[in-house]
């Protein structure tokens, strides 16, 4: 792969998908129907605020959708990718297939 088409490829990939908290959400999130926050939290091991950051971040993007309700008096988050979600996640790991290929 020539240089100029390894910069092509690596200024396609997606920097709000690439950090690697986001990417594991998006990632969670193609295998489940939806989740919660406090399974990310566990499940990530970050702090209330990383999380609640990247994933106001992928909600800003389009990417996630997040529903917030209350279960009797205690609040609930939950989080499901959306179609967008699915594609740029699927289209970044072909950017890097690209770059490292087989």
């Amino acid at each position: 792969m020539s240089k100029i088409r390894i910069n092509q490829v690596h200024n396609n990939i997606n920097r709000v998908v690439h950090e690697p908290v986001r990417l594991a959400i998006l990632k969670i999130l193609t295998s489940a129907k939806e989740v919660d926050f406090n399974f990310l939290l566990t499940t990530l091991g970050v702090t209330k605020g990383n999380l609640a950051t990247d994933t106001n971040t992928l909600e800003s993007a389009g990417l996630i959708e997040v529903k917030k309700e209350f279960r009797g008096k205690m609040p609930h988050t939950s989080y499901r990718i959306t179609k967008t979600g699915r594609r740029q996640f699927q289209k970044y790991w072909e950017n890097l297939k690209e770059l490292a290929p087989e």
